[in-house]
């Protein structure tokens, strides 16, 4: 029988996923990995770019979470 916490886990997972997949530079601008302190040196609005290999790290995090929302979904409902 399916459980909510299942269901919250896959949900949540798959929407974590598709949110590091479709914006990966706002996810790590918001998250605490990347360090507030890199990006308030100078003027405002003058933020500095987001490295392509920081990028590529957090579409494969996001793939991941896919991937494990889809393992618990299996699991789950097969």
């Amino acid at each position: 029988m399916t459980g909510t916490r299942e269901l919250l886990a896959i949900v949540l997972g798959a929407a974590l996923g598709v949110t590091l997949l479709v914006a990966p530079r706002a996810a790590l601008k918001l998250s605490v990995f990347v360090g507030p302190n890199r990006r308030r040196r100078g003027d405002y609005g003058t933020d500095d770019t987001v490295s392509d290999q920081w990028v590529w790290i957090v579409r494969g995090v996001g793939v991941a979470c896919l991937a494990i929302s889809a393992y618990i979904a299996y699991l789950t409902y097969i």
